[in-house]
């Protein structure tokens, strides 16, 4: 059923983009389509099902972010469904992307994902943002670390901040809250060591709601005691 859709996969990420997928690119986006929407009859991944939805709210939506990244390794987490990363490796498939998730059953079809389409240079791991920045595999492990829809700004910097390197980027896509949260993270970047490198705003058009890209610099790095226990940071905010 997605195969129709190719036409507007390539249309809206010119448009948006101003780039030019190839054939193999359309045909990932395709596949990734139509494993979403069979598998979301079983594990509720999504609540938008319409495929010119999905293209425009989860596709174009991830790949917004492709801009902003930096160097080749890249987190995503909270991946849920597997976006913002998943477009963002059909993207730029010389990434190495690691897609982070507390719940096993959404990584199992990420696995499938990556194994239907081919995908090489990324993985998926299973754990809370807070044990996942506590790994020392991945502490300071970073160029580029994003996550979608999963916390307000103070809680997510404590969850992204520590796996970072330091003049890493943390691509933070939120809504019209933004300016909110903003105000409500001075005391979390100051702690966990991040700056406002900027924030830019973007429109999909009618139908898709206010968008901004909050782009945030590690200047320092952090305090071993960040991100605290399991739970604590979105219970007890930095704020």
């Amino acid at each position: 059923m997605f195969q129709e859709y190719a036409p507007v996969i390539q249309e809206l990420t010119d448009k948006h983009l101003g780039y030019s997928l190839s054939n193999l690119q359309v045909t990932h986006f395709c596949d990734f389509g139509a494993l979403l929407l069979d598998w979301n009859q079983r594990l509720n991944l999504t609540r938008i099902t319409d495929p010119q939805d999905v293209i425009l709210k989860h596709f174009i939506d991830s790949m917004v972010l492709s801009k902003f990244i930096r160097g080749k390794s890249f987190a995503d987490l909270g991946t849920g469904a597997g976006f913002p990363g998943i477009p963002l490796k059909i993207l730029h498939p010389e990434l190495d992307i690691v897609l982070v998730d507390s719940l096993k059953k959404r990584l199992d079809f990420l696995d499938i994902v990556i194994e239907s389409l081919g995908l090489k240079r990324i993985k998926t791991v299973h754990a809370r943002a807070e044990n996942f920045g506590r790994d020392v595999r991945y502490r300071g492990h970073f160029d580029t670390v994003s996550s979608r829809a999963v916390a307000r700004l103070p809680v997510l910097l404590e969850y992204a901040l520590p796996v970072l390197k330091v003049d890493g980027l943390l691509l933070a896509p939120k809504g019209a809250q933004v300016d909110d949260e903003l105000a409500e993270s001075q005391k979390a970047l100051s702690l966990v060591g991040g700056t406002i490198e900027g924030v830019e705003h973007f429109n999909l058009g009618s139908g898709a709601e206010h968008r901004a890209v909050v782009v945030i610099r590690k200047i320092r790095e952090t305090s071993s005691q960040f991100p605290r226990q399991a739970g604590t940071p979105a219970k007890k905010p930095i704020c």
